[in-house]
Protein backbone atom coordinates (compact mmCIF):
# COMPACT_ATOMS: atom_id res chain seq x y z
CA UNK A 1 0.00 0.00 0.00
CA UNK A 2 1.25 3.48 -0.65
CA UNK A 3 1.86 6.23 1.78
CA UNK A 4 -1.06 8.02 -0.28
CA UNK A 5 -3.21 4.99 -0.29
CA UNK A 6 -2.45 5.30 3.72
CA UNK A 7 -3.01 8.85 4.26
CA UNK A 8 -6.16 9.03 2.32
CA UNK A 9 -7.81 5.77 4.69
CA UNK A 10 -6.43 7.30 7.77
CA UNK A 11 -7.95 10.52 6.61
CA UNK A 12 -11.03 8.74 6.06
CA UNK A 13 -11.38 7.37 9.03
CA UNK A 14 -10.96 10.38 11.45
CA UNK A 15 -13.71 12.25 9.23
CA UNK A 16 -16.10 9.03 10.24
CA UNK A 17 -14.94 9.18 14.21
CA UNK A 18 -15.06 13.46 13.87
CA UNK A 19 -18.76 13.35 12.63
CA UNK A 20 -19.85 10.87 15.30
CA UNK A 21 -18.47 13.40 17.65
CA UNK A 22 -20.14 16.19 16.04
CA UNK A 23 -23.46 14.45 15.99
CA UNK A 24 -23.33 13.09 19.39
CA UNK A 25 -22.47 16.56 20.87
CA UNK A 26 -25.09 18.49 18.44
CA UNK A 27 -28.00 16.24 20.19
CA UNK A 28 -26.91 15.86 23.49
CA UNK A 29 -30.02 17.28 25.66
CA UNK A 30 -30.77 20.65 26.42
CA UNK A 31 -30.63 20.57 29.96
CA UNK A 32 -27.58 18.06 30.44
CA UNK A 33 -26.35 18.06 33.57
CA UNK A 34 -22.46 18.08 32.83
CA UNK A 35 -20.21 20.12 31.66
CA UNK A 36 -18.93 19.36 27.90
CA UNK A 37 -15.20 19.79 27.87
CA UNK A 38 -13.03 19.41 24.62
CA UNK A 39 -9.52 18.76 24.73
CA UNK A 40 -7.01 18.55 22.55
CA UNK A 41 -5.97 14.33 22.05
CA UNK A 42 -2.28 14.75 23.30
CA UNK A 43 -3.38 16.01 27.23
CA UNK A 44 -5.72 12.96 28.09
CA UNK A 45 -3.65 11.60 30.85
CA UNK A 46 -3.74 14.88 32.87
CA UNK A 47 -6.91 16.16 31.74
CA UNK A 48 -8.34 12.67 32.97
CA UNK A 49 -6.91 13.37 36.60
CA UNK A 50 -8.05 16.80 37.07
CA UNK A 51 -11.55 15.91 35.88
CA UNK A 52 -11.42 12.90 37.93
CA UNK A 53 -10.59 15.52 41.15
CA UNK A 54 -13.37 17.80 40.09
CA UNK A 55 -16.12 15.52 40.19
CA UNK A 56 -14.84 13.69 43.64
CA UNK A 57 -15.16 17.06 44.87
CA UNK A 58 -18.38 18.73 44.21
CA UNK A 59 -19.84 15.84 42.46
CA UNK A 60 -20.36 17.54 39.03
CA UNK A 61 -19.46 14.80 35.95
CA UNK A 62 -17.39 15.82 33.34
CA UNK A 63 -17.75 14.64 29.71
CA UNK A 64 -14.61 15.14 27.68
CA UNK A 65 -14.29 14.71 23.98
CA UNK A 66 -10.52 14.36 23.03
CA UNK A 67 -9.52 14.95 19.65
CA UNK A 68 -7.21 17.14 16.84
CA UNK A 69 -7.37 20.49 18.55
CA UNK A 70 -8.44 21.83 14.40
CA UNK A 71 -11.19 19.34 14.33
CA UNK A 72 -12.21 20.66 17.76
CA UNK A 73 -12.79 24.06 17.21
CA UNK A 74 -14.46 23.56 13.57
CA UNK A 75 -16.75 21.75 15.69
CA UNK A 76 -17.55 24.44 17.95
CA UNK A 77 -17.44 26.65 15.28
CA UNK A 78 -20.34 24.97 13.50
CA UNK A 79 -22.36 23.76 16.52
CA UNK A 80 -21.69 25.77 19.38
CA UNK A 81 -22.16 23.08 22.16
CA UNK A 82 -19.53 23.38 24.72
CA UNK A 83 -18.75 24.32 28.08
CA UNK A 84 -14.79 24.48 27.85
CA UNK A 85 -11.71 23.81 25.33
CA UNK A 86 -8.37 23.02 26.12
CA UNK A 87 -6.17 23.42 22.45
CA UNK A 88 -2.83 21.87 21.81
CA UNK A 89 -2.22 25.81 20.52
CA UNK A 90 -2.18 29.22 20.52
CA UNK A 91 -3.95 29.60 17.09
CA UNK A 92 -6.80 27.46 17.57
CA UNK A 93 -7.59 30.10 20.44
CA UNK A 94 -7.42 33.25 18.63
CA UNK A 95 -9.83 31.86 15.85
CA UNK A 96 -12.23 31.32 18.15
CA UNK A 97 -11.82 34.51 19.93
CA UNK A 98 -12.24 36.36 16.52
CA UNK A 99 -15.58 35.23 16.09
CA UNK A 100 -16.23 35.96 19.93
CA UNK A 101 -16.50 32.81 20.83
CA UNK A 102 -14.22 32.53 24.29
CA UNK A 103 -15.37 34.94 27.20
CA UNK A 104 -11.88 34.02 29.49
CA UNK A 105 -8.62 32.41 28.75
CA UNK A 106 -5.81 30.80 30.38
CA UNK A 107 -2.10 29.87 29.82
CA UNK A 108 -1.53 25.54 30.89
CA UNK A 109 1.76 24.71 29.80
CA UNK A 110 4.04 24.24 26.83
CA UNK A 111 4.15 22.04 24.11
CA UNK A 112 7.44 20.77 22.72
CA UNK A 113 7.63 18.90 19.62
CA UNK A 114 10.52 16.30 19.34
CA UNK A 115 11.14 13.32 17.47
CA UNK A 116 10.52 10.12 19.59
CA UNK A 117 12.22 6.68 18.68
CA UNK A 118 12.30 3.23 20.21
CA UNK A 119 15.21 2.89 22.94
CA UNK A 120 17.08 1.16 20.34
CA UNK A 121 17.29 3.94 18.18
CA UNK A 122 18.15 1.66 15.22
CA UNK A 123 18.56 4.07 12.84
CA UNK A 124 20.46 6.54 14.79
CA UNK A 125 18.62 9.50 14.22
CA UNK A 126 20.06 12.77 16.23
CA UNK A 127 18.18 15.18 15.14
CA UNK A 128 16.35 16.43 12.09
CA UNK A 129 18.85 15.99 9.40
CA UNK A 130 19.06 12.57 9.93
CA UNK A 131 15.18 12.54 9.21
CA UNK A 132 15.96 13.33 6.04
CA UNK A 133 18.40 10.47 5.15
CA UNK A 134 17.01 8.02 2.65
CA UNK A 135 15.15 4.53 4.13
CA UNK A 136 13.87 6.67 7.44
CA UNK A 137 10.51 6.07 8.00
CA UNK A 138 8.88 8.85 9.58
CA UNK A 139 4.94 8.92 11.46
CA UNK A 140 3.67 12.43 12.20
CA UNK A 141 0.36 14.51 12.86
CA UNK A 142 -1.72 15.58 9.79
CA UNK A 143 -1.35 19.27 9.46
CA UNK A 144 -4.93 19.81 8.42
CA UNK A 145 -5.99 18.07 11.31
CA UNK A 146 -3.89 18.84 14.54
CA UNK A 147 -1.90 21.72 15.91
CA UNK A 148 1.62 19.66 15.76
CA UNK A 149 1.53 18.71 12.29
CA UNK A 150 0.41 22.65 11.43
CA UNK A 151 3.56 23.95 13.15
CA UNK A 152 5.64 21.32 12.27
CA UNK A 153 5.42 21.61 8.46
CA UNK A 154 6.07 25.40 8.70
CA UNK A 155 9.13 24.58 10.64
CA UNK A 156 10.03 22.10 7.71
CA UNK A 157 9.16 23.66 4.88
CA UNK A 158 12.28 26.37 6.09
CA UNK A 159 14.62 23.28 6.71
CA UNK A 160 17.32 22.90 4.42
CA UNK A 161 15.93 19.69 4.30
CA UNK A 162 12.70 19.97 4.64
CA UNK A 163 11.22 18.43 1.73
CA UNK A 164 13.11 15.15 2.26
CA UNK A 165 12.11 14.68 5.67
CA UNK A 166 8.25 14.93 4.82
CA UNK A 167 9.30 12.83 1.61
CA UNK A 168 10.25 10.01 4.43
CA UNK A 169 6.44 10.69 5.91
CA UNK A 170 4.61 6.76 5.81
CA UNK A 171 1.74 7.49 7.69
CA UNK A 172 0.12 10.91 9.06
CA UNK A 173 -2.23 10.46 12.26
CA UNK A 174 -5.18 12.83 13.15
CA UNK A 175 -4.01 13.77 16.75
CA UNK A 176 -1.60 12.54 19.27
CA UNK A 177 -3.33 9.63 20.36
CA UNK A 178 -3.79 8.35 16.55
CA UNK A 179 0.18 9.10 15.71
CA UNK A 180 0.81 6.81 18.84
CA UNK A 181 -1.51 4.17 17.77
CA UNK A 182 -0.36 4.20 13.99
CA UNK A 183 3.91 4.32 14.77
CA UNK A 184 3.50 1.58 17.00
CA UNK A 185 1.76 -0.19 14.50
CA UNK A 186 3.70 0.20 11.67
CA UNK A 187 6.80 -0.38 14.19
CA UNK A 188 5.75 -3.65 14.82
CA UNK A 189 5.61 -4.40 11.25
CA UNK A 190 9.00 -2.84 10.26
CA UNK A 191 7.87 -0.08 8.59
CA UNK A 192 8.14 2.68 10.50
CA UNK A 193 11.19 4.26 12.64
CA UNK A 194 10.77 7.49 14.41
CA UNK A 195 7.70 10.22 14.84
CA UNK A 196 7.39 13.86 15.56
CA UNK A 197 5.65 14.15 18.44
CA UNK A 198 5.30 16.30 21.71
CA UNK A 199 8.17 15.31 23.97
CA UNK A 200 5.70 14.53 26.75
CA UNK A 201 4.25 11.72 24.92
CA UNK A 202 7.25 9.38 26.46
CA UNK A 203 5.69 9.86 29.95
CA UNK A 204 2.05 8.51 28.81
CA UNK A 205 1.92 4.82 28.70
CA UNK A 206 1.39 4.50 25.05
CA UNK A 207 4.52 6.48 24.56
CA UNK A 208 6.21 3.51 26.97
CA UNK A 209 9.63 2.67 25.94
CA UNK A 210 10.05 5.60 23.61
CA UNK A 211 13.09 8.28 23.73
CA UNK A 212 12.26 11.98 23.05
CA UNK A 213 15.14 13.48 20.80
CA UNK A 214 14.91 17.66 20.83
CA UNK A 215 14.84 19.71 17.61
CA UNK A 216 17.77 21.31 17.40
CA UNK A 217 17.39 24.84 18.81
CA UNK A 218 17.07 27.05 15.58
CA UNK A 219 14.59 24.85 14.63
CA UNK A 220 12.54 24.29 18.09
CA UNK A 221 8.81 23.85 17.85
CA UNK A 222 6.76 24.98 20.99
CA UNK A 223 3.49 26.41 21.73
CA UNK A 224 0.91 26.67 24.53
CA UNK A 225 -1.66 24.68 25.74
CA UNK A 226 -4.75 27.53 26.74
CA UNK A 227 -7.89 26.66 28.12
CA UNK A 228 -10.97 28.39 26.64
CA UNK A 229 -14.16 29.51 28.96
CA UNK A 230 -16.63 29.49 25.91
CA UNK A 231 -19.27 31.62 25.38
CA UNK A 232 -21.61 28.87 24.32
CA UNK A 233 -21.50 27.27 27.64
CA UNK A 234 -25.20 26.74 29.10
CA UNK A 235 -23.92 26.51 32.56
CA UNK A 236 -21.44 29.67 32.76
CA UNK A 237 -21.13 29.70 36.74
CA UNK A 238 -20.41 25.48 36.43
CA UNK A 239 -17.78 26.38 33.85
CA UNK A 240 -16.30 28.80 35.79
CA UNK A 241 -16.45 26.70 38.77
CA UNK A 242 -14.36 24.19 36.44
CA UNK A 243 -12.19 26.83 34.83
CA UNK A 244 -11.03 28.28 38.60
CA UNK A 245 -10.39 25.00 39.85
CA UNK A 246 -8.00 24.30 37.01
CA UNK A 247 -6.45 27.13 37.54
CA UNK A 248 -5.79 26.36 41.37
CA UNK A 249 -4.80 22.36 41.25
CA UNK A 250 -4.76 21.79 37.36
CA UNK A 251 -1.43 23.13 36.85
CA UNK A 252 0.17 21.14 39.26
CA UNK A 253 -1.32 17.77 37.91
CA UNK A 254 0.52 18.80 34.38
CA UNK A 255 4.01 19.71 36.13
CA UNK A 256 3.70 16.18 37.74
CA UNK A 257 3.02 14.72 34.11
CA UNK A 258 6.43 16.42 32.71
CA UNK A 259 5.15 19.53 31.50
CA UNK A 260 6.82 22.30 31.91
CA UNK A 261 3.80 24.81 33.59
CA UNK A 262 6.18 28.51 33.96
CA UNK A 263 4.78 30.81 30.77
CA UNK A 264 8.11 32.45 30.64
CA UNK A 265 10.84 29.57 30.01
Amino acid sequence: MTPRKKYVIVLSAVLVAAAAIFFYAAHVGKNRRFLLLFSGAGMKVPVSEINENFTDSTGIPIDVHFDGSATIRQYIETYGDADLFLSGDRENIELLEKKGLVREKMFVAWHVAAILVPAGNVKNIRGLDDMAKKGVRLVMSNPRQASLGALVREVLLRHPNGKAILANVVAYGSSTEDDLRLFRELYAQGRADAMIEWDVMVHVPEGKGLIAIPFEAEHAVRDPLILALLTTSRDPGTAKRFYDHFKREGLHVFSTHGYVVEAGK
